[in-house]
């Protein structure tokens, strides 16, 4: 017999592996590339979503900002404008003082020209019951003075001010009017006694 050429069973050969139950689980390029780019969309779109939150958040921050800048600008006004209001107040006080301490000062010189008119003998009669009251009124005036040397508020303070200052007006007028019956009688007692003596 010559060299016969020898020849492997088919059912020995190796063959290629089949995928079991029908499914290939083999990762193609293809689904790789659709893998990364649904990875990449889901990455852009969460930055996407906190950017818009930022941005949100910014707005707020805005607009809280401007809104103090407002509240800011109000309370100085309001400071300013209270400021203003208080030096006008104690700029009305000091003058209503001062009127007081001036009609004082008129009533003290009337109260001198008063004591002194009321020095005269034939006077001192009818100065009696005049002295009493002008007194009785003086020690009042000087207890309400002491009363509210310290008040409360402003406008408590310029009510007391000016109700004080239509009281020494009233007390100004009255001794001002005695003043002038005292001069009256003493003017006609002098020319009483130049007729008596041109008389006798």
């Amino acid at each position: 017999m010559g060299l016969e050429e020898l020849t492997v069973p088919q059912h020995m050969l190796a063959q290629p592996a089949m995928p079991q139950y029908g499914i290939n689980f083999a990762v193609t390029p293809q689904d790789r590339r659709e893998k990364k780019r649904k990875i990449d969309a889901e990455y852009r779109q969460r930055c996407k979503v906190k950017k818009e939150d930022r941005e949100i958040e910014l707005q707020h921050l805005r607009e809280e900002n401007a809104q103090l800048k407002r509240e800011n600008q109000s309370c100085r006004e309001e400071n300013d404008s209270m400021a203003h209001k208080l030096r006008s107040k104690e700029v009305e006080i000091g003058n209503l003082k001062s009127e007081i301490c001036n009609s004082k000062k008129v009533i003290s010189n009337q109260e001198i020209l008063l004591d002194t008119l009321s020095q005269q003998p034939f006077l001192q009669q009818i100065m009696h019951g005049c002295n009493q009251l002008e007194v009785a009124l003086l020690e009042n005036e000087r207890n309400i003075l002491y009363q509210n040397a310290n008040w409360d508020g402003w406008e408590s303070e310029r009510k007391q001010l000016l109700d004080e200052i239509e009281k020494l007006k009233h007390r100004n007028v009255m001794l001002k009017m005695q003043n002038q019956v005292l001069g009256d009688k003493i003017l006609s007692q002098k020319d009483t006694e130049a007729s008596m003596r041109r008389i006798s």
